[in-house]
């Protein structure tokens, strides 16, 4: 048998048999390809990212299934609510649940802490006790506009706060507004609550003012009430601070409960790449072992 070896890390082999041993290398390397890719997040500490652009624009929304069980763990929520004379009140929040929804004409008014996604395909709701933001350090804050690289984990202060008893005061609030317009106003207006009955957060919103740059907000989560707390990030850029719209520009979480995440963190792309490369070399020696064993019966 007449068997070279090309610099393009292809094989000659006699006859028409070049061309399915070329076939067969492109889907092993492509399987090796897709292999890395577990490989890489294992050695990067077992993140799991999606680096999607999403837009957001009025009334639409964004939803966030970290782990890609079908369940939806947060969505990005942009609502226009027209109060009349002229005032309408743009507003961005985080939910953890599906009971206050962004279509245009739903009720703005409903809160329900206990509520949940749609399970779909799972058996087991998130735990929405346990869902929450990071905030700057005190119950009620607007959720935290963190910086790349800022440790999102145990340490962290952490809230969501979406209740009409806010501090069992009774009071209603909307601290989980990364944009907020509203402050108390569509509960007024519509709800007929008087200003006593509101609760507005003071430290903020911290989702304005930032020229387009790209920020995270940090959460965490109980997959299917599992009893054990994820941490993750979501990139946001506002591009628009008038009517609170923009786009999430990626999400990632660890997928180790209890440990921290870093804002923004992926896998490395060189571990990527090298993980790649070994995995394509040990299916292409396997490959090459299994011809040469062929072609000397």
């Amino acid at each position: 048998m007449n068997l070279t070896t090309g610099n393009d890390l292809t094989t000659t082999v006699d006859g028409d048999t070049n061309s399915q041993l070329n076939g067969k290398l492109a889907a092993y390397f492509a399987v090796g390809g897709a292999m890395a890719t577990a490989l890489s997040s294992q050695a990067q500490a077992a993140v799991v990212f999606n680096n999607t652009v999403q837009p957001f624009g009025i009334n639409g929304n964004v939803n966030i299934d970290f782990n890609n069980d079908s369940q939806v763990d947060f969505q990005l929520d942009h609502d226009q609510v027209d109060l009349g004379g002229g005032n309408i009140v743009d507003y961005l929040q985080i939910d953890k649940n599906d009971v206050n929804g962004a279509s245009l004409g739903e009720n703005p008014l409903p809160i329900n802490e206990f509520g949940t996604f749609p399970l779909n395909s799972t058996t087991m709701p998130n735990n929405t006790i346990t869902a929450a933001y990071a905030i700057p350090g005190i119950q009620g804050d607007y959720p935290s506009a963190l910086s790349q690289g800022t440790l999102i984990g145990p340490a962290t202060a952490w809230d969501f706060q979406e209740t009409a008893n806010f501090a069992s005061l009774g009071e209603t609030i909307r601290a989980n507004r990364l944009i907020d317009e509203d402050a108390g106003q569509v509960d007024m207006t519509l709800g007929g609550l008087t200003p006593a009955q509101i609760a507005v957060p003071t430290n903020g919103p911290n989702f304005l003012g930032l020229a387009g740059e790209v920020r995270y907000l940090g959460v965490r989560m109980d997959f299917a009430s599992s009893g054990e707390t994820n941490y993750g990030w979501i990139g946001i850029r506002i591009d628009n601070d008038a009517d609170a719209t923009g786009a999430v520009v990626g999400y990632g979480y660890e997928t180790i409960p209890g440990m921290a995440i870093a804002a923004g963190t992926i896998p490395e792309p060189t571990t990527i790449i090298t993980a790649a490369f070994g995995a394509a070399a040990l299916i292409g020696g396997r490959l090459f072992g299994r011809i040469r064993r062929g072609r000397n019966k």
